[in-house]
């Protein structure tokens, strides 16, 4: 590796701008631009070193006449100082005469800023989850939520229960449009995702929901669930099944082992989602099972059963070296102190920052009103009858802090965008939902909030919907009809 001269030794002589970050085209915006006089038509690195100085994940990119120089904290500061010298490069193929010369200094304001996909409403392939990762990286999100089952699929290979992919992960049609729907990852196939992302930084988080949200493995296994439970077929449409696993079989227990064992073996991180949310209690009321246990325990009702079955996962999962998370549901009881909850019901992650500081919880935020990707962005979009409008300026507006003093929020560990797939088919349709209102909540979670400018981020964005074609192969269509609106 090259070694770098100091900055402050070979910096041309700088002057602060107050629209510095205008003039540069890069998203999410920078904490720190300083400019110099001149321009740069020369992007090749010509030296890079590691220091200890940075913050975490930062860097410092100098951009001079004679070439560019960097230098960072760590590894994933090398990379993003990286990805930021790419989106210069886009800038200078559309400028010939040169960009600016000056000195960017960055790094993260939340080390956590994630992107869900929803490979169970729609199976997507290696290669198309491949690319929904490059654009990931491109805007400098390092985790990536693979959301593997649900009512409508299960995509996850666990050894002993065959069932799974030869009947859980198929169903008869998806929302009435009569197409078979099946698809089925191999272990293989998600190693090589995991490498994959690992290469650009990117850490990728599985999730397994339950107690709910699992009629595919009731139709597969329906003796992991609470009796009497009819013939049911893999769900074809959204909503919310009532078909809970039953907490208190032994068969529950051993299944669950046997994931938790397939995800070990896959997935490097140190967390597993647990899903958690939406689970009617009506058949654990009803199960004579549940009734015998509840019981035993002297539990008062099933949601203290639900945090027991909690607690019993948690444990399963530390055995194996993992943490749950969940969904956050309005009850911080049924949670452990210390483990990591989702904010993302439409307007309660005010109140929910303020529960889950006073329960111990770590939170991340995904509110509905922002950060639901899948919602329509302007009139005329498919809404599935229900769903709201999320303009992009309304995604740019997410302020994680809501306003509240540091000390009030030091729980927050970051942010995350959500892609529920009912409706979303394709890789195209799936990345027009994404862009750009993906970018508006990358900048949410990147960029410190005086940085920060809706002004700003529609000129810098005018420059990313110009590029984005050549380097993604899909071309953006930003109107309101003829929906998938990525082209290729």
């Amino acid at each position: 590796m090259l070694r770098l001269s100091l900055l402050a030794g070979l910096a041309l002589p700088l002057f602060c701008c107050m629209n510095a970050a205008a003039q540069y085209d890069l998203i999410p915006a920078p904490q720190d631009i300083k400019l110099a006089e001149g321009t740069t038509r020369n992007l090749a690195v010509k030296a890079q070193k590691e220091v200890a100085s940075l913050p975490a994940s930062g860097y410092k990119l100098k951009l001079a006449p004679e070439g560019v120089f960097i230098q960072y904290r760590d590894k994933a500061g090398l990379d993003y100082a990286l990805v930021t010298l790419e989106q210069l490069k886009d800038q200078l193929k559309a400028s010939p005469e040169g960009i600016p010369a000056g000195v960017i200094a960055d790094h993260p304001v939340y080390p956590w800023r994630g992107m869900m996909a929803d490979v169970a409403r729609h199976y997507m392939p290696l290669a198309d989850l491949k690319k929904f990762v490059d654009v990931m990286h491109f805007y400098k999100f390092n985790k990536l939520h693979l959301h593997l089952t649900d009512d409508q699929g299960w995509r996850l290979p666990v050894p002993g229960y065959p069932k799974l992919k030869t009947i859980a992960s198929k169903r008869k049609d998806s929302e009435g449009d009569g197409k078979p729907h099946s698809g089925f990852y191999t272990a293989k196939e998600l190693k090589e995702l995991v490498a994959y992302c690992a290469e650009r930084n990117i850490e990728v988080l599985p999730e397994i929901d339950m107690p709910g949200h699992n009629q595919a493995l009731a139709a597969a296994y329906p003796e992991l669930f609470c009796d009497p439970l009819p013939k049911i077929d893999v769900r074809t449409t959204g909503g919310v099944s009532k078909e809970l696993v039953c907490p208190c079989k032994k068969e529950t227990l051993k299944f669950y082992n046997a994931v938790f064992d397939a995800l070990k073996d896959i997935f490097p991180s140190s967390f597993v989602h647990l899903g958690g949310d939406e689970a009617p209690t009506d058949r654990w009321e009803s199960c004579p099972v549940c009734q015998k246990s509840r019981a035993k325990h002297k539990m008062k009702d099933t949601h203290e059963q639900m945090g027991a079955f909690f607690a019993t996962m948690t444990d399963l999962l530390a055995k194996r070296g993992k943490q749950p998370q969940f969904w956050f549901e309005n009850n911080a009881s049924i949670y452990q102190k210390g483990q990591t909850v989702y904010s993302w019901r439409m307007g309660l992650t005010p109140s929910t920052i303020d529960k889950t500081r006073e329960a111990g919880l770590k939170l991340i935020l995904t509110p509905g009103e922002h950060c639901y990707l899948d919602y329509p962005q302007m009139e005329g979009h498919s809404n599935r009858g229900w769903m709201p409008r999320t303009t992009l300026e309304q995604s740019y507006r997410f302020q994680p802090t809501y306003g509240r003093p540091a000390a009030e929020v030091e729980h927050i560990v970051g942010v995350h965008c959500t892609l529920w797939a009912e409706c979303l088919p394709t890789l195209e349709h799936t990345l027009y939902r994404a862009y750009p209102r993906a970018m508006a909540i990358a900048e949410a979670g990147w960029t410190q909030p005086e940085r920060r400018s809706w002004s700003d981020f529609q000129k810098r964005l005018e420059a990313h919907q110009k590029s984005f074609p050549a380097r993604f192969k899909y071309t953006l269509e930003r109107t309101p009809t003829n929906e998938p609106h990525f082209v290729k």
